[in-house]
Parts: C-alpha cells; sequence; structure tokens
C-alpha cells in the first residue's frame, strides 16, 4: 500500500511518463540489491559476532540519515558522522537502506570508528550494540520514525534539516511524525534560524546548529592543481563563476541565463547532482558560457574550485531557501575566494557572504570582488568565519547540550 501511494505522489508531482520512468529505475535497483539480501539472510548473524567485540565499552552514535553514503553530495550527516568518528572511545554507526548508491551486505568499513550499516539488520542492532557503553541516535527523516522501535537507545537527536515541503511526498503524515520526534528526542537540532523558530513554538529542547564546512579540508587545497578538463574548457574566459551542489527547482536559472547574456566573457562552471528536471532548461538554452558537470566526487572538488574567480549560490527565495543553511557556504569560506549568494536570511548572517537581488547587482558584485587584493579586511573576515563555522564546533555544541 505504502509503495502505491508512493507512487501515485510521484506520478502527480513528476507527470506520468517521469514518475514512469522513476517507478523502473526503482524497480531495477531493488533487483540489484537481492545478492547482498541474500547474503545478509545467509551470514549477516556470523558478520555482526565478528563487529560485536569493537562495541564494547564505546560511546556507539547510529546515524538514520535520508540518503546513501556514497552519493555524490556529501552533505551534513556524512560530516556529523565523520566528525563523531574523531572522538575518543566512540564507534559510529551510518545506516544505509542502500536506495542508490551503497552496495554492500551487513556493514562494510569507512574509516577508522565509521561503519556503513545495513538499514535491514536493524532488528539485529541490540546484538551488535550490547556490550556498548551508550547508544546515540541521530535521526533526520520522519518517514524512519518507525525503526525507533526496533532497538533499544539512550539518546535521540532529531536533526531538522529542511522545511518538509522540500519533499514532493510531503504530506500531513509527514507532519505528525515530525511532531513525534520533536516530542519523543532528548534534543531537536534545527539548521536555520526559521526552522528553530518553527520548533521552539511546539518543544522546548531546541538547538539552533547550523550546517558548517571542513576548514582543515578546503584550506589544505587552496593552490591544488586545476582539473585539467575543466581547465581547458574556462582558459579563454575573463572570470569563472562556481558552483557545485543540487539543481534543482530552487536553483536561480534565470538570473544565471541573463548574466551569461551580459556578460559573454564570463563563465559559470555548474557541477550539479540533478534533483529533478529543472536543469533542462540550461541544456535547451545552449549557451556557450554556461557549462553544466555532472556531481563530483568530494575529494575532487578542490579541483574544480581551484578554477573559479568567484563562488556561488543562487538560488530564488522562497519557503524552501528561506530555511537552507547551506553546506557549500562554509566550505566555500574555507576554499577563500569571493562569495556571492541570493539573500538568502542564513547568508545575510556572514560578512564574508555578499548577496544580491537582480542580476545588475549580481554583475556589480562579481566585477568587484574579482579585483579586491587578498591583503583586502574582505579575506580576513572570511578566514574568521570560517574558523568560527566547523564541524568539530557543530558537534560540540550538539554533545553539549544533550
Amino acid at each position: 500500500m505504502r509503495l502505491i501511494k508512493k507512487g501515485i505522489m510521484c506520478f502527480k508531482s513528476e507527470g506520468f511518463k517521469t514518475g514512469m520512468k522513476k517507478i523502473v529505475i526503482k524497480i531495477y535497483r531493488e533487483i540489484k540489491k537481492l545478492p547482498y539480501r541474500f547474503d545478509e539472510k545467509i551470514n549477516g548473524n556470523k558478520k555482526i559476532d565478528k563487529l560485536q567485540m569493537l562495541m564494547q565499552n564505546k560511546e556507539v552514535y547510529i546515524i538514520i540519515p535520508n540518503i546513501d553514503w556514497n552519493i555524490p553530495l556529501y552533505q551534513r550527516p556524512h560530516q556529523i558522522a565523520t566528525e563523531l568518528s574523531k572522538r575518543e572511545n566512540t564507534v559510529v554507526l551510518f545506516l544505509s537502506d542502500q536506495y542508490r548508491y551503497d552496495r554492500y551486505s551487513t556493514y562494510v568499513q569507512i574509516k577508522d570508528n565509521l561503519w556503513l550499516y545495513s538499514i535491514r539488520m536493524i532488528d539485529k542492532l541490540d546484538k551488535l550494540t550490547k556490550l556498548a557503553k551508550s547508544k546515540i541516535v541521530f535521526m533526520s527523516w520522519t518517514r524512519h520514525i518507525g525503526l525507533l522501535n526496533q532497538f533499544k537507545y539512550d539518546k535521540l537527536v532529531y536533526e531538522y534539516i529542511d522545511d518538509l515541503k522540500l519533499f514532493y511526498y510531503y504530506n500531513k503524515e509527514m507532519e505528525k511524525n515530525h511532531l513525534r520526534l520533536m516530542q519523543t528526542a532528548d534534543l531537536t537540532v534545527c539548521t536555520a534560524v526559521k526552522l528553530f523558530n518553527n520548533a521552539k513554538k511546539k518543544v522546548n529542547n531546541v538547538l539552533l546548529c547550523e550546517n558548517a564546512g571542513d576548514y582543515e579540508f578546503f584550506s589544505n587545497n587552496r593552490n591544488c592543481r586545476v582539473d585539467t578538463v575543466l581547465k581547458e574548457k574556462v582558459k579563454k574566459y575573463d572570470c569563472v563563476i562556481g558552483y557545485y551542489g543540487c539543481l534543482a527547482y530552487w536553483f536561480d536559472y534565470e538570473m544565471v541565463c541573463k548574466v551569461a547574456e551580459a556578460k559573454k566573457n564570463w563563465i559559470f562552471v555548474l557541477i550539479g547532482y540533478q534533483f529533478d528536471n529543472s536543469a533542462d532548461k540550461l541544456v535547451q538554452a545552449k549557451y556557450d558560457n554556461i557549462l553544466l558537470l555532472p556531481a563530483q566526487p568530494y575529494e575532487k572538488l578542490p579541483g574544480y574550485i581551484a578554477a573559479f574567480d568567484i563562488q556561488t549560490i543562487p538560488f530564488v527565495i522562497n519557503d524552501v531557501t528561506k530555511s537552507t543553511s547551506p553546506v557549500k557556504v562554509f566550505e566555500y569560506m574555507a576554499s577563500g575566494l569571493p562569495i556571492i549568494t541570493s539573500k538568502m536570511p542564513e547568508c545575510l548572517r556572514y560578512k564574508s557572504v555578499k548577496t544580491y537581488e537582480t542580476y545588475e547587482e549580481f554583475i556589480t558584485l562579481v566585477e568587484n570582488l574579482n579585483n579586491l587584493d587578498r591583503n583586502d579586511q574582505y579575506f580576513k573576515d572570511m578566514e574568521e568565519e570560517a574558523l568560527e563555522n566547523t564541524w568539530k564546533s557543530r558537534v560540540d555544541k550538539i554533545l553539549e547540550n544533550l
């Protein structure tokens, strides 16, 4: 019944042709998972016995996100899991339903103290973690609320990351589960002021804890070599304006096209995971100075950023973006290049983020920032803000308030 409801909602939001395509792809993915499911049935218990001793007297953090680990978008759940794994006497289990990008049986180690764990084996979590000192759950997905009944834990952190209306299957049940999670959680963590204010109306145990950036990773790669293919594509342009992340309906394609039309000697490099079909309009527009590239692995991003002169987040202003704390803005800070965004409330809070309303204002900002001396106060403010907004400081804040 749930799959039928999802299918109907998909048809309504995407249309019959696109909806049917998504359903066929979903069926294909499920078929590809069958060998892993079969192995879990046969060998799952033996594998858990091997991992059990690793949990002895450890702080175990169970991350239940809404995305795969290997999705080409390295987001808040990945960063929090990674930061937690650096703590002493800690083991982190990142639960994945292997929706699209993750392929493994039972569990696989990502790095020291961090394991990718199959959500299908959640009923074995109590056995796996029975020797643990404590178990703390981080959950960010309302549709996973039923999983909390399948294992024991000591504390629950509910991560309220996005406006719920962002999702095409948004409905009243989602709102009910959202409220239940806030009421159940020991701490509700909100990533934006708007989300925080909404949550405070309903529960008291709420913390504002925005997104952040991996300062060490991006700052250490400021002088890395430019990706060779990209370098060739942008070499004839006077200014390279870069973006990486989701390409979705909240992206301001119209503004980008207007700037591209007005400034033929500038080029936009848009590196993106296509959330929907909205980017098709850029393909159809056929601008020579708008380069669309597929999403890139996180570890390769510095090689693309190295080609940029300006970093941008050109989002339209709507309910979704008013509640968005872009991870990119903090990674941009750590990368050390000028930043221009639309007037998203969360971006207005930082000195190093310059904002625009019109495409003419965008052009003026690019011209001004592209001529700044590296000793300008602007870059000193950026460095200070980059150091203030790290994942270590965010995780410290959550644990201190838990």
